[in-house]
Formats: C-alpha cells, structure tokens, sequence
C-alpha cells in the first residue's frame, strides 16, 4: 500500500532549484528530477525489449543506470520503436541516450530546452513545439525510470520544500510517456551523426497519492502493452493524448527523500538521497 503523506513542515536545509546547465528558479519544473537506479543492463533490455549495447556504446547500464538524480540538461535512456514502419508494426525497438529538455528544430540555441522539459498532455495538440510531432511515431518514446522527486510545500513559507520519491510497483522499472525530435547541431552535445537528440517528459493531472505534494505528475504508461501503443506507427495525434493520464495511486508508493537531491553536481549521487535525513 502506499505510504501516507505526512503533512509536518519540510524537514531539512533545502536550496532553490538550478538543475544542470542553468536553469533559474523561477522556472521550476513540474517534474524535475527522476532516478534510474539499477545497474542490470539485462533486467533493463528485457523489461523494455530492446538491445542497449549500441545505446549505451558498450559500457552496460554504468552510463544509464545507478543514478540516483537525473537532472535536466543530462542525457536519459530512451526507447522508441524502429525508423521502419514495418519493423515498428513488428515491435522492434531501439534505445538511444537523449538530452532531456527538448530542442526545436526551430531553436537558436540550447537554453530554450530548459524550458521544455516537461509538456502538458492539455497543450499537446495547440503546441507549436508538440503538435507537429505527437501524431508521429517516430517522436514518440519511452524514457526508462523507476523513481521521480516532487516537493511538498511547508506550511511556513518561510521553511523549505521537503523532497518525496514516488515509486511503481515496489520500485521497479517503469516508463514516462515522452515527445523527442532530433536537430543539426555542430557543438560537442551532439552525436556522431551531427544531430542533438533531444526529449521532453509528458505531464498530466496528479492522482490522489502525488497530489498530496504537487498539482501535477509525470504521465506513466501502466503497462508494457501501454507502451508498445504508445510506439505504434498507427496511434494518432488524439489517441496518443488520451494515453497520457494519471497512473492509479494504489500502484505507487512515495517516501520523504534527502533534500540534497534539490541541486545538481559532483558528488551529489548515490542512494542516501533516497533517505530522508534523519
């Protein structure tokens, strides 16, 4: 069963948010901070149906997993289904490492991904970065997670916000509905092809238990079948909004986490963030 939010002041020192790269405060993500915890690149590659060893460049789950507060800016595990149609229809898959925070083909510059690391299931089908893309299958993907932060607001405003992981099923591995595209791009953030890979988590309205904490929550595919309609060539623009709800709280579990996890750098790793200080 899920833990119960307690609803005593934050607990803990905890900064303002600046997230990798330079993302200021006042634009505070909805869902901000995730983790991938687990190191078994099978356990992964099984549970995804995919092969991750081009993905991950041979160096196993060490590049993608263990990580404890995958931040914006940082590169996240994705899956999406095969350029082919017909080989997508099949099901095959493909993994690629992704900058989180969705670059345009439109932008100038990296910054206006810091802004979008996050897209509204509401503002999809409107959005001049989302809409031409969610009806395509080939910018639709999963992005890999087993864990994902929200902060409670204290009740003195004058204390800070106290950290809560959700987890899926006990903690195992589950995957964000996400939007992703691709760009030229000269500088060193991309690929070897000379494109930016780049991809925004969706978000939609909180179920009861992530409501307690935040107004909004990511949009998690509830089951594998979930997500192989999410990655089918044939799922239209509305379809594919319609997929992007709530998952059901009784699945979920949360628990108070170390306030560290609010800023982003060297040595700010490892799973005493998952515990709240005593």
């Amino acid at each position: 069963m899920p833990k119960e939010l307690d609803t005593h002041p934050a607990r803990g020192p905890l900064s303002a948010t600046t997230p990798a790269g330079s993302l200021s405060a006042k634009f505070r993500p909805m869902c901000g901070r995730f983790t991938v915890t687990t190191k078994d690149t099978k356990k992964v590659a099984d549970r995804f149906q995919v092969e991750l060893e081009q993905a991950l460049a041979g160096k196993g789950m060490e590049s993608a997993g263990g990580r404890y507060n995958v931040a914006p800016s940082q590169e996240i595990l994705t899956v999406r289904s095969s350029p082919d149609p017909e080989e997508a229809a099949r099901g095959e898959r493909e993994a690629r490492m992704m900058r989180w925070g969705l670059v345009p083909r439109w932008a100038k510059d990296l910054k206006v991904g810091y802004r979008m690391i996050n897209a509204k299931s509401e503002r999809l089908l409107e959005s001049r970065a989302y809409a031409p893309l969610i009806g395509k299958f080939r910018h639709r993907c999963l992005v890999v997670a087993d864990g994902f932060y929200e902060w409670m607001k204290a009740e003195d405003p004058k204390q800070p916000r106290q950290p809560w992981r959700f987890t899926v099923d006990g903690g195992e591995p589950f995957a964000f509905a996400a939007i992703c595209t691709r760009k030229e791009w000269n500088g060193e953030e991309a690929e070897g092809d000379g494109w930016l890979y780049s991809a925004s988590i969706i978000t939609t309205t909180p179920n009861d238990l992530v409501a307690k904490v935040h107004d909004r929550m990511p949009a998690i595919l509830p089951s594998p079948e979930a997500e192989a309609a999410w990655l089918d060539p044939d799922l239209g623009a509305e379809e594919a909004v319609a997929m992007c709800g709530p998952l059901e709280a009784g699945r979920m579990a949360s628990a108070p986490a170390n306030p560290r996890v609010n800023k982003v750098g060297k040595g700010i790793e490892g799973p005493d963030l998952l515990v709240a200080p005593a």
